[in-house]
């Protein structure tokens, strides 16, 4: 168990949002839960980088703003921070692109409710983390364009 507390709201423990959120992504992907990958966590968010088997690199993340809740998955050449990846639903020329789970899945909606309790937040991060693992890894299953 990650808190002691889990029917707490974790607003007041920002650092706690993002263990959850570690939590949520090493659950649904893999490659998270390696010695080789490269955690972030700070304040309302986690995100992770991997090498995967062709050489790229993955990236899941989960940030929260207020009392709402998002994901992204990206892709890279060279290991980047996240922030250094172009923020981009179409494929241009850059180091690295990540893209919002909102428009994986709906194409809008990019942000979800945190829920009024740790209990419920833990829950939407599992299901965002889950749609990350899924809608992100199938969106970056090659570089964007086909070249690599």
């Amino acid at each position: 168990m990650i808190d002691e507390k889990a029917h707490t709201t974790t607003a007041d423990r920002p650092m706690l949002f993002a263990r959850h959120a570690r939590a949520a992504l090493e659950m649904h992907i893999p490659e998270a839960r390696t010695s080789e990958a490269y955690w972030i966590l700070g304040t309302n968010v986690a995100w992770v980088r991997f090498r995967r088997e062709d050489g790229l690199y993955g990236y899941f993340a989960l940030r929260r703003h207020l009392d709402w809740v998002s994901g992204e998955a990206g892709l890279s050449r060279e290991p980047l921070q996240l922030g250094e990846l172009l923020l981009t639903p179409a494929p241009v020329q850059a180091a690295g692109h990540r893209i919002r789970l909102g428009e994986l899945l709906h194409g809008r909606d990019r942000w979800w409710p945190a829920g009024r309790n740790g209990s419920q937040l833990e829950e939407r991060l599992r299901y965002l983390a889950l749609q990350l693992a899924v809608r992100g890894g199938a969106h970056f299953r090659r570089w964007p364009g086909g070249e690599r």
